[in-house]
């Protein structure tokens, strides 16, 4: 199986993109040993997104529940797929439960790895100043997962820098000031331009108070991004 075949397969699982990457020297245990990476998204619900503008709804969180399942589905399709042609293959899921996290993760909100990394170096997109993926197809209104496999692939183009520009329009809407404008470039700690602890106090509290449910989920800048709103249909800012 090339790389053109096993592509279309995974989008044949209901995947929105699909890219490949080096990750040689990258991942970590249990997966520093397979050095290529598939990258697949999966597209959030244009519509439902577009409803999260004033605030998160009941309607985002179960989308994002469904796409993070689909995701965790297509990623084990994937693994099978690879695993038949002889080639080793595990996954990263596309979100993991904060008990299982371990460590210091409340301090750092920080996981082994981070899906972006794969999808960057995939040539999918990059990490915008809301530190979430850009992709260049649908913006950042996608979630992400990663296939690890030591199957030779056709990687694609590392992005190295965001290419967010002059834009401001998720800086100035945040309703944490999680997002200082600053724009990324490779080798940056996520703290230089981006405030997680802000960003994940401020989506709880935006949660409970709009819908009861215990989670920290905002989503104003998946929906407010101009690059994701052309893509979906919405009008052009910034």
């Amino acid at each position: 199986m090339d790389s053109v075949t096993l592509r279309k397969e995974i989008i044949g699982f209901d995947a929105s993109l699909v890219g490949f990457a080096d990750m040689r020297g990258l991942a970590q245990e249990p997966f520093a040993d397979l050095p290529q990476a598939v990258s697949i998204a999966v597209r959030l619900s244009p519509e439902i997104v577009d409803g999260i503008l004033e605030g998160p709804t009941k309607e985002y969180y179960a989308e994002y529940e469904r796409v993070n399942a689909l995701l965790n589905e297509i990623a084990g399709k994937t693994v099978q797929l690879i695993r038949a042609t002889g080639h080793r293959a595990e996954y990263f899921r596309a979100t993991i439960q904060d008990s299982a996290m371990g460590g210091n993760y409340p301090q750092t909100l920080r996981v082994g790895f981070q899906h972006k990394t794969a999808a960057t170096r995939a040539g999918l997109g990059w990490i915008g100043k809301c530190a979430l993926l850009i992709s260049y197809d649908l913006g950042p209104r996608i979630r992400l997962v990663t296939v690890f496999t030591d199957m030779p692939l056709e990687v694609g183009t590392p992005i190295v820098e965001g290419e967010c520009g002059t834009c401001m329009v998720c800086v100035t809407a945040c309703p944490g000031q999680a997002i200082s404008g600053r724009e990324w470039r490779l080798g940056m700690w996520r703290e230089e331009f981006f405030d997680a602890h802000a960003c994940r106090n401020t989506g709880r509290r935006l949660m409970q108070e709009r819908t009861g449910i215990e989670a920290a989920l905002c989503g104003l800048c998946v929906a407010i991004c101009p690059k994701g709103r052309r893509q979906s249909g919405g009008c052009e800012n910034g």
